[in-house]
């Protein structure tokens, strides 16, 4: 099993960090801009892949395909940020369908503060970053990003993991929002910086957690 486990997923995975870490180090350089959204894009696919190898299920098909719509708009985001920031809107979409699907029975009080939370204050900090940005957001996409976070974090998969990497996506969407334009003075090339670690560890954090767990559980029973 760890040798296949080497040769079906952990280059994948491999891959996935390779490519996220060069988009992040040749950003400002003589790279052409192809290359760049190859890269943050095949961040996303790579990691999908890495997912669907590593637990097979319905479950994990909904995972890869939240992260390839995202690995899509991340990489159209700068050259077409509508048809990329409506790519995301339907990842999360499906993101929210799957993390439903595995919501507790019973949530304790600081869990429901927490997803109301999530779900109210993230579109709002869409909104404020796209208007001071001076771009337009697809109407549901903070509502969709919100509530794909705060799903995840009342669902059975650990918060630890699972709940703070669904946050972190949208710490990095708020950002990457705000870097279409200018947000209270700062240059956008460097909120695209600060953006894109959060939503790429986000992810990371989300997809091996959720595989994780799947894994764990198909093994108990």
């Amino acid at each position: 099993m760890p040798k296949r486990a080497l040769i079906e997923r952990r280059p994948w995975l491999l891959a996935s960090m390779a490519c996220a870490l060069a988009w992040l180090l040749l950003q400002g350089g003589q790279t052409p801009g192809l290359y760049l959204m190859v890269l943050r894009g095949g961040a996303l696919v790579l990691l999908a892949i890495y997912a669907a190898l590593r637990h097979r299920g319905s479950d994990t098909r909904s995972l890869a395909g939240m992260l390839v719509l995202e690995g899509l708009g991340a990489g159209l985001l700068e050259t077409m940020p509508l048809i990329a920031l409506n790519l995301l809107l339907v990842g999360y979409l499906v993101g929210l369908g799957l993390f439903l699907a595995h919501r507790r029975p019973v949530m304790d009080a600081d869990r429901r503060a927490a997803a109301l939370a999530l779900t109210l204050g993230t579109p709002l900090l869409c909104f404020f970053a796209a208007d001071r940005a001076g771009v337009g957001v697809p109407l549901f996409l903070g509502l969709a990003l919100g509530g794909m976070a705060a799903a995840a974090w009342i669902s059975t998969f650990a918060r630890s993991r699972v709940g703070l990497g669904a946050a972190l996506i949208g710490a990095g969407n708020v950002l990457g929002i705000a870097a279409l334009g200018a947000l209270a003075g700062a240059p956008a090339p460097i909120l695209s910086l600060a953006a894109w670690p959060l939503f790429y560890i986000g992810n990371l954090v989300l997809a091996t957690g959720v595989t994780g767990e799947l894994r764990m559980r198909d093994d108990f029973t």
